[in-house]
């Protein structure tokens, strides 16, 4: 009796052991899946961050993944940075204000709707993230989009994915030394 006492003991220990385990790993895969949504930098705040690509009725299609970090948690920020690429890879950076400045715009396209933007231009390419408040906004919130225009012209329009693009501040929200206010003139409406 003893003996089998013992060994359900044993048997229990390396069962709670392995319970263990795999907690573990799950923990640690969970974390790893939350941050490879985003390609700020440790010391960075993440204002938004998440996979950006094309929502269809057959579901969100999209690898690469759109980032804005702060150098702090709450306005005014010294240093807002955006990336934008495949996990690990970023393939455009655009650093306010050692690479210039971001800009702020807003417009109301639609009664009870308002679309922020935060945009940069490089060259003859503007870079615009924005985003829909307001009841008559395209996708459920967050409604974040990655728009980008040559000259006037739009030349690609990216989505968040739904439900896991993290956003911890509002568009609007973002002010400081680096974020001037203009109207950018270009066309954010989607029809």
């Amino acid at each position: 009796m003893i003996k089998a006492h013992r060994g359900m003991r044993a048997i229990l220990r390396l069962g709670w052991l392995n319970m263990r385990r795999l907690f573990l790993v799950a923990a640690f895969l969970a974390s790893t899946n939350a941050s490879a949504q985003t390609h700020c930098l440790p010391g960075e705040t993440v204002l938004l961050s998440g996979r950006v690509g094309t929502l269809t009725d057959g579901g969100f299609r999209g690898e690469k993944i759109l980032s804005l970090c702060a150098d702090r948690s709450s306005p005014p920020f010294d240093q807002v940075s955006y990336r934008f690429g495949p996990q690990g890879a970023v393939e455009l950076e655009y650093t306010a204000p050692r690479d210039g400045f971001f800009f702020a715009d807003d417009q109301s396209p639609l009664p009870r709707t308002t679309t922020y933007s935060i945009y940069f231009r490089k060259d003859r390419i503007t870079y615009a993230v924005t985003e829909c408040m307001g009841g008559l906004c395209e996708h459920p919130m967050p409604s974040i989009k990655l728009m980008v225009f040559d000259g006037k012209r739009k030349i690609a329009s990216l989505d968040s994915e739904p439900d896991r693009f993290e956003v911890n501040t509002d568009l609007y929200d973002i002010k400081g030394l680096i974020v001037k206010t203009r109207k950018s003139g270009l066309d954010y409406d989607e029809n």
